[in-house]
């Protein structure tokens, strides 16, 4: 908890802003703030804003958009926003617990960086997925969901997973 905490202040979040989004979030905005910066898209997708979609429903207020908010990666500004059906633009696709199964089907095969929440989202084909560990939020990773959607994962990002899936 106290890590989660100081990560949040890391990135400058405003405490008015993160208090009104649960902690859990707070920390899944972190995250997917982060995981963008250790990802390689392919060229065909290194052009215009990097744009982190929600998947039907935003759970985390304005906290996501406050984060990224005039930040760049490689030069590439990021966006968000939250779509009610699947979108071929979306680098980052976030499926919020609940969500439709077919924005992770749509998205198959897709240069998009799949993030979820749900038990079996690597088994669907998701390339991160949010873990609970006791009271903290860690992430496992499917290498082969990764290389299906022609992402380079960063080493250094595999690494501080719970678990690497290689295979399926």
């Amino acid at each position: 908890m106290r890590a989660a905490v100081i990560l949040i202040l890391a990135i400058g979040l405003r405490p008015a802003a993160a208090q009104d989004v649960p902690l859990e979030y707070q920390v899944k905005a972190a995250y997917l703030y982060n995981f963008v910066k250790f990802v390689e898209w392919p060229e065909t997708a290194r052009t215009g804003p990097l744009n982190i979609c929600l998947a039907g429903r935003n759970p985390f207020g304005n906290l996501l958009a406050e984060t990224i908010k005039d930040e760049t990666i490689d030069g590439r500004p990021l966006t968000s926003r939250v779509i009610l059906e699947p979108e071929p633009d979306c680098h980052v696709l976030f499926v919020p617990e609940g969500a439709s199964s077919a924005y992770l089907r749509a998205a198959r095969h897709m240069p998009t960086l799949t993030v979820g929440e749900t038990p079996d989202f690597l088994q669907q084909g998701g390339v991160i997925a949010f873990v609970a560990d006791g009271r903290n939020i860690r992430f496992a990773i499917s290498a082969e969901a990764a290389e299906q959607a022609n992402l380079q994962v960063s080493s250094r990002l595999l690494k501080l997973a719970v678990n690497t899936r290689a295979n399926r």
